[in-house]
């Protein structure tokens, strides 16, 4: 079970493959499998890594949520490339690991061939209605409480009896289920600390966008919050030459909703890199 330290804790990782690195970052309250669907469906000429992002699946789970800035977060996968000695690679990641990934292109561009970011609104677009913010902050303050003292698989139950479960999971026993084992497997450090921290959030994305100047993808179902759908918009604006992709009768996590559009979506803008393509442009799958 392969662990590098890094910045005092420890990231869970794998390797699949040989080949030309790409490296994902899953999203918020998911862990490294997340990508399995993505990484049998990957032609072999591209070695995947993916890790636990810290306060998720098998990596360190520390309290408080100055452990979970995006500065931190970038930092953690920069420790894990330089772990693995690898000097440049595809660099991709979906709603907290899309942050991730963006924050990395700025802090550390030298090393991204190319980028993919999916699910993200890149601090373009937050909830700025004072209401709705407050009702978020006290819906999570609840929820904090509920899950220190029931723990994360009681929490998930919860969700599904109060109906705050993401659609279409309340919807569907077997996704229930497994709504609840994924939950359960969540350090509830990690969904305390990333809660309150909301890497994603963080408006210095937006310098990065203005300043990315590898190939990108950018991906968003078209029935995801209209937060993220007017925020990837507005990020494939200002990422100059990107590629738009609307994966349609997705919600968030169009990984996992809708696999086979989403992977098109991958495989086709990594051929066009690896040819030497234009990439810009928009399109819509599914």
């Amino acid at each position: 079970m392969p662990v590098c330290q890094a910045n005092g804790i420890n990231i869970n990782y794998r390797v699949y493959g040989e080949g030309f690195p790409l490296v994902l970052s899953h999203p918020f309250s998911a862990s490294l499998e997340f990508w399995a669907n993505l990484i049998q469906s990957l032609p072999p000429q591209y070695q995947v890594i993916a890790y636990d992002v810290r306060g998720h699946g098998l990596s360190s789970a520390p309290a408080g949520e100055e452990n979970y800035t995006l500065d931190i977060l970038v930092e953690d996968l920069h420790h894990l490339l330089e772990h693995l000695k690898i000097e440049k690679a595809y660099i991709g990641g979906l709603s907290l690991g899309g942050a991730i990934s963006l924050g990395y292109a700025g802090r550390h561009p030298e090393t991204v061939k190319a980028l993919l970011i999916f699910d993200i609104h890149g601090g373009f677009s937050p909830p700025a209605d004072p209401a709705m913010k407050a009702a978020m902050a006290e819906g999570r303050e609840k929820g904090e409480k509920y899950a220190m003292e029931r723990g994360m698989a009681d929490f998930a139950r919860r969700q599904l009896a109060t109906g705050s479960a993401f659609p279409p999971v309340p919807d569907d026993e077997a996704l229930q289920e497994q709504y609840v084992e994924r939950m359960a497997k969540f350090p509830v450090n990690g969904y305390i600390g990333v809660g309150r921290a909301s890497p994603w959030e963080e408006e210095w994305q937006r310098e990065v966008a203005d300043n990315v100047s590898v190939a990108t993808l950018i991906t968003v179902g078209s029935d995801d919050l209209p937060m993220v759908v007017s925020g990837t918009s507005i990020l494939h604006e200002h990422i100059k030459g990107s590629r738009y992709v609307v994966i349609k009768g997705s919600v968030h996590e169009t990984a996992r909703w809708r696999p086979d559009a989403f992977n098109q979506a991958v495989i086709e803008f990594l051929d066009a890199v690896e040819a030497g393509k234009p990439v810009a442009g928009e399109m819509t799958l599914g």
